[in-house]
């Protein structure tokens, strides 16, 4: 099975879809953090031929990228294009003065939210850190938030208090809890959920009408049923935004 490979690196993450030419989509997901990247590519099935072309989206620095590109060229013979965020893309505008300093999971979120829809929308990515981002219906970014996402919120406590100690986050049904770790699994749902309620209200007003909102990341469908508006998970919501970039520049 043959195709256009797509990759979304994240700082924890590495999601991948294979946009076959010749059958359905295949896609996966695999940890690369903490362990060697050749290690977690070994994940990547057998059964996957050479693509036909490769297109990644990273946030997870210039040392990843590098490491990515030689496993990929020794694996398939053949380097991935690498995006960045621009002033204009995918029917996007940038409210960025520096539109490259943009992460480019937050540009694709994008792209693939503006092709999904036409109407004014929020879009959240609830990753290692979670961001919202506002569109207009004419596609004119009005800005957005970043946050520290759930995982990132827990290690801060850890790593920066003396009686907070690590360990499995249990379940907290009444939003309070009786011990310390349930006290902190409450406190970070509240503080990310209160975070992405601010965000999306303070969009809603930029924009001047209600919001599509639209839900991605790793946390997206753990955050979803906690949050108190309608969203749309949307799991691959940059891949999409990949694949029409990928779309665009090979017409």
């Amino acid at each position: 099975m043959t195709g256009r490979l797509l990759i979304d690196a994240g700082n924890t993450r590495l999601k991948w879809r294979l946009d076959a030419e010749d059958g359905p989509r295949v896609a996966g997901c695999l940890v690369h953090r903490d362990r060697p990247l050749a290690e977690a590519l070994a994940e990547l099935p057998d059964a996957l031929a050479r693509p036909s072309a490769i297109w990644c989206g990273s946030v997870a620095g210039s040392h990843f990228d590098a490491a990515l590109d030689a496993a990929l060229r020794a694996r398939w013979s053949l380097s991935p294009t690498f995006v960045q965020a621009t002033a204009a893309a995918g029917g996007i505008v940038s409210a960025y003065a520096e539109p490259a300093r943009m992460g480019v999971d937050r540009w694709l979120a994008m792209i693939g939210a503006r092709a999904r829809t036409r109407r004014a929308c929020c879009v959240i990515d609830a990753g290692t850190a979670v961001t919202v981002d506002a569109l207009a219906a004419d596609g004119r970014h009005l800005g957005g938030t970043i946050l520290p996402g759930l995982q990132l919120m827990r290690t801060a406590l850890y790593g920066n208090t003396r009686r907070i100690p690590a360990g499995p986050v249990p379940a907290t049904p009444s939003g309070l809890g009786r011990d310390t770790a349930a006290c902190v699994a409450a406190g970070v749902r509240h503080a990310v959920v209160g975070g992405i309620t601010g965000s999306v209200q303070s969009a809603g007003a930029g924009a001047g009408e209600g919001l599509h909102c639209l839900l991605t990341g790793g946390d997206g469908a753990f955050l979803a049923p906690l949050l108190p508006f309608a969203v749309e998970l949307v799991p691959d919501l940059v891949l999409d935004g990949l694949a029409r970039l990928a779309g665009s520049a090979g017409a």
